[in-house]
């Protein structure tokens, strides 16, 4: 390179997002003599344009610089892996003993709250919020967070209860702007007035990114050529404390940090703009923020982060992956089953020898069939309707729990049915031959196959 300038490509081991890239670019860019700083998520690797033309920073340099940031420099490809065979296959243990209790516990509803979607409990936003916070996607706010601290340690000269000022006022702002904002989301989504199918199009969306999300946390180079993202100017300006001078810059970069890239945030606040409401999008967002709040907490009064350790880092890298992907997969099914699309599903009914179809009775010119419901199951399991003939369900719920509460049967029924105890009667006509499928307004509920001949 002429005039003087010299330039070096860096490998870079630990980078799981957009964040990341911000995070080492602005590091990188305090350093005497860099001009330009360009890191690459997708290729793993870090630019760094000097203008003195020296060799100057030397990889041990940067390693040292990020030692505390989980980040590993190198001029070659980094092949190694922090964990080994013995760590790999405890994690891997401990992550099949956790699908295998969640799969068989499932049909009691109590985890219908790990359903990340637009209907799903504040409960499951916290916890979302809470894997979010322990994510390397929150390394940006974190840091921004503590480098904040310490200038305000230094002003008040170490004085414990005003040095815990930056803290409460950029928590403050943030949980504060996290409410406000998503309650725009939400009235912005009543506008466009989001129905149930459009609902479940953005929450099929929102669980690709979930699988996105743990797939680059596991390591998948081609899901890490994937980013959702913030636009990158405007992210490093927000993330740049240097930007903002004065007494209240923590509350301002506090309220800020709604537009930080985080795959995390962006699923939860497409959920928002889902939900179609100024209480439900601004409760939405309140309950993610206070999900990332202990977190926060800690890299503000230890000045530690969490992935301050390589170990520790990939070891939480590759339970979480593990983790977010199979949710995102569990949400991605059951939103096939809201727009009666072939599932996983349906390969279970498919090995089931033993279901028998029920046919509808004929009652004068009205076919009729009798379901009922028990926890969170649906039953019969499968049923036989003929076209063009008026239908009747006669629904008993017998204590329906979670999302089984509220029944939908796409292409048979337009509405969600909000059952209520004892009998429900539904009416219709099927129109048309093809199979079909009744859960529940998420999809979580085990669908109940519907043919139409």
């Amino acid at each position: 390179m002429s005039n003087g300038k010299k330039s070096r490509n860096y490998f870079v081991k630990g980078m799981h997002c957009a964040s990341c890239e911000i995070l080492i670019e602005k590091d990188i860019n305090k350093l005497d003599g860099v001009e330009t700083v360009k890191a690459s998520l997708k290729e793993g690797v870090v630019e760094i344009i000097s203008t003195d033309g020296s060799e100057h920073l030397k990889v041990e340099e940067l390693n040292k610089i990020f030692e505390n940031s989980g980040y590993s420099f190198s001029e070659e490809k980094l092949k190694h892996s922090a964990l080994n065979a013995n760590d790999i296959g405890i994690i891997a243990g401990v992550f099949f003993l956790f699908v295998v209790t969640f799969l068989l516990v499932e049909k009691s509803g109590v985890f219908a709250a790990v359903s990340v979607g637009p209907s799903s409990s504040l409960y499951s936003y916290f916890i979302f919020g809470i894997a979010a916070g322990l994510s390397s996607c929150a390394a940006l706010v974190g840091g921004i967070l503590l480098t904040l601290s310490k200038k305000w340690n230094d002003v008040y000269k170490g004085n414990s209860k005003k040095s815990a000022i930056p803290f409460i006022m950029f928590n403050s702002a943030r949980l504060a702007s996290f409410a406000i904002l998503g309650g725009i989301l939400g009235i912005l989504g009543s506008f466009i007035k989001i129905n149930i199918f459009t609902t479940s199009l953005i929450s099929l969306a929102a669980a690709i990114f979930m699988v996105l999300i743990g797939m680059q946390m596991l390591g998948i180079k081609w899901a890490k050529r994937v980013q959702i993202k913030t636009p990158k100017l405007f992210a490093k300006y927000v993330s740049d404390e240097t930007n903002f001078e004065g007494k209240y810059i923590p509350f301002v970069i506090g309220a800020l940090t709604f537009f930080v890239p985080c795959g995390f945030t962006l699923i939860a606040q497409t959920n928002a703009v889902a939900a179609g409401s100024l209480i439900r999008s601004s409760l939405i967002m309140l309950a993610f923020a206070l999900g990332t709040l202990p977190v926060l907490a800690l890299v503000s009064f230890s000045s530690i982060k969490f992935y301050n350790n390589p170990k520790f880092s990939a070891k939480y890298s590759l339970f979480a992956g593990l983790l977010i992907t199979f949710f995102g997969l569990y949400t991605l099914n059951s939103q096939l089953n809201v727009l009666g699309l072939p599932s996983a599903n349906d390969i279970s009914s498919y090995l089931s020898a033993d279901v028998e179809t029920t046919r509808a009775d004929i009652v004068g010119d009205t076919q009729v069939v009798q379901m009922y419901s028990e926890g969170f199951e649906y039953f019969p399991k499968e049923i036989s309707l003929k076209s063009g003939v008026p239908t009747r369900i006669e629904f008993d719920n017998k204590g329906a729990v979670g999302c089984a509460q509220a029944l939908y049967a796409p292409g048979l029924y337009p509405k969600v049915v909000n059952l209520k105890d004892g009998l429900n009667i539904i009416e219709f006509t099927p129109n048309k031959p093809g199979k079909y499928k009744i859960s529940c307004s998420m999809g979580m509920v085990p669908p109940v196959t519907v043919n139409v001949y």
